[in-house]
């Protein structure tokens, strides 16, 4: 090829050469434009966030509502700043709405079962729970939300979104030592939430999912527990003292030992598997709850110590109980009491009963008994 060719090709190739330069320069613009407008976006939300948080410190009730709202609104336009806004809106509640030093606040004789409140949150730390509520739980990432020994008597967490997927998420919540009291959950994500030693007395639980949820000493007396999930929650030591648990209720596995249950509605109940040794369900309604597999002797030590780490030194207590049409199927009910227990109807085909006292104990119709525990 001759120096003349070499040069034609050359002349011939410059547009498409011109076009690359201009096309490289105008990404590099383009990206470099992107850069400084994500910076300063950036930027803005630091300038927002930080006022925010200046809000929150304001005397006026005003202000801080303001300050609450902004927050919400910088979760929505960045998500990668939700869990610090989780965080700083739980430390909010926990300052502004603290349980006392000397423990949950006495309430007026007979307040404590009525399902109405003597008193509310205030109008910012409610705002500070519907906030949480309405964000979406999927930017969370590890954020905890903290909210242990708040004093939320009264507080109404309502979720717009009944899957329980998105909406009021508060799984793996911390309301350790939290006052409850006639609080309302209704729709909620409460699943591994934590309520260790919380005072729950005449709450409502609604269409709530608490499977795995660490329930542990809570205080449950008088609460209503309606549609929910509790498979595998821990209850132990619990009070459950004429709670309301008869509509829909799934206690697949949980466990509640030595809990007290005395005159609770479990009716309809799913207690399959659950361990309730030691448990006192004196006067209880069990009518139609389905006991399969259910543990109330504490006959197996070793297994007991094995399975739950310590050993519960009494069985289970069903004196008096309203056990009509139960599925008692293969429960372990050694030496457990039965005293003046109603079991009309009920199946104890499979039950373990050797030491099981039916004193006085109403027995037509049941299933599985055999000859020699008959009257």
């Amino acid at each position: 090829m001759g120096q003349a060719e070499r040069v034609g090709l050359l002349v011939a190739a410059l547009p498409g050469l011109t076009a690359l330069v201009a096309l490289l320069f105008t990404w590099m613009s383009v990206d470099q434009s992107r850069t400084e407008l994500q910076i300063a976006e950036q930027g803005q939300i630091t300038n927002r966030f930080t006022a925010a948080i200046n809000n929150l410190g304001s005397s006026s009730e005003d202000v801080r509502l303001g300050g609450i709202y902004a927050l919400q609104r910088i979760m929505l336009d960045s998500a990668r700043d939700q869990p610090a806004i989780v965080s700083v809106l739980s430390a909010y509640a926990r300052r502004h709405a603290r349980v006392p030093a000397s423990g949950f606040v006495k309430e007026q004789e007979g307040i404590e079962e009525s399902l109405e409140s003597p008193v509310r949150p205030s109008t910012d730390v409610e705002a500070v729970l519907s906030v949480l509520a309405d964000r979406s739980a999927d930017h969370d990432k590890q954020a905890e939300l903290d909210l242990r020994r708040t004093d939320l008597r009264g507080a109404e967490v309502l979720a717009r979104d009944e899957t329980l997927k998105s909406r009021a998420a508060f799984r793996a919540a911390n309301f350790s030592g939290a006052d409850l009291r006639h609080s309302w959950f209704v729709n909620v994500n409460l699943r591994n939430a934590v309520f260790y030693r919380s005072n729950l007395a005449a709450a409502t639980f609604e269409r709530v999912d608490l499977s795995h949820a660490s329930m542990e000493e809570v205080n449950l007396t008088h609460t209503t527990i309606w549609h929910a999930n509790l498979t595998r929650a821990d209850l132990n030591y619990a009070k459950l003292h004429e709670a309301q648990l008869n509509l829909a209720v799934n206690l697949t596995k949980a466990t509640l030992l030595t809990a007290d249950l005395t005159d609770a509605d479990l009716e309809g109940a799913n207690l399959n598997d659950a361990a309730l040794i030691g448990a006192n369900l004196k006067g209880a309604n069990l009518t139609n709850a389905n006991l399969h597999g259910a543990r109330l002797s504490n006959v197996d030590q070793e297994a007991l110590v094995n399975e739950f780490g310590w050993y519960i030194d009494k069985n289970g207590n069903l004196a008096k109980a309203d056990l009509t049409g139960a599925d008692l199927t293969n429960a372990d009910l050694r030496g457990v009491d039965l005293t003046e227990a109603i079991l009309v109807n009920a199946d104890l085909r499979g039950a373990k009963l050797a030491g099981v006292k039916l004193t006085r104990a109403k027995l037509d119709g049941v299933r599985g008994l055999p000859p020699s525990l008959r009257p």
